[in-house]
């Protein structure tokens, strides 16, 4: 006798998700049978269960502004990401997100994974690029418990990951290894993957490495394959703020006191 459990869902072919048509555009919605494997607890508790640091445990997509003269490239990232959170999964790449420091990559990765975790309970995590290769190091001292294959298996096999500062560790062959298996792993299984890097593929200094350089032709080539490049081009936001912030106290030193 047959295990119900085993059988597919009659409302969504056993995929977890039902298709909805809103004009031209597909969406996809949990199915109530995905809705019931959801993990107990609230959305702060399943986003540490993502492992989402605490500095940006409330990135979404509400807070993050585009600013100054590049508003338009940056509107238009968020628009992608938050369109892609909707689509899920009806396609089967993630998103890199490419840019200079500080215009907000980390923060549309994070809303990305909030939206799916929240909207669509899928399981996902975030994971600090150059902290996984500093673990994964570690793990040569063999008086370290925990072994190379225990660190790995969740960022091989979790539904969505975020590799944040994707090429942020200087390019070695074990690095590109590590990254190859990671990111082949990841796409064989079909499983989507969210990145983010400061190193373009055609910076505009030529002196600049590009992120070829600094990942390795193998894993460039694949990361074309399994994610829709998102290019954010823009003036570094946290520069910004401080430059405007000094300048404001400026004005108010330099400022004369007015006449009562």
């Amino acid at each position: 006798m047959s295990d119900e459990r085993d059988t597919p869902c009659v409302l969504c072919g056993g995929t977890g998700f039902r298709i909805t048509e809103h004009g031209a555009c597909s969406r996809a919605r949990p199915c109530e049978c995905r809705r019931a494997t959801v993990p107990a607890g609230g959305l702060e508790s399943r986003l540490t269960l993502a492992r989402v640091p605490q500095r940006y445990a409330s990135c979404d997509f509400t807070s993050y502004y585009a600013y100054g003269d590049h508003a338009f490239p940056l509107a238009n990232a968020k628009a992608k990401a938050l369109r892609y959170t909707e689509e899920y999964p009806l396609s089967d790449r993630g998103l890199l997100f490419m840019g200079p420091p500080g215009v907000g990559k980390t923060h549309l990765a994070v809303a990305t994974l909030r939206k799916l975790i929240a909207d669509k309970g899928i399981a996902c995590l975030f994971v600090d690029v150059q902290d996984l290769l500093r673990r994964l190091q570690a793990t040569f001292d063999r008086a370290l418990g925990m072994s190379q294959l225990e660190l790995l298996q969740p960022v091989l096999t979790t539904e969505v990951v975020a590799l944040d500062d994707l090429g942020g560790r200087q390019f070695s062959p074990w690095v590109e290894e590590t990254l190859a298996h990671i990111v082949t792993t990841r796409y064989n299984d079909e499983k989507a993957t969210i990145v983010t890097t400061n190193y373009l593929d055609d910076p505009p200094d030529r002196r600049t490495q590009t992120l070829e350089d600094r990942i390795g032709v193998r894993v460039r080539s694949r990361l074309h394959e399994m994610c829709h490049l998102v290019l954010l081009q823009a003036e570094d936001f946290r520069h910004a703020v401080k430059l405007a912030d000094h300048h404001q106290l400026t004005d108010r030193i330099e400022r004369p006191k007015e006449q009562t």
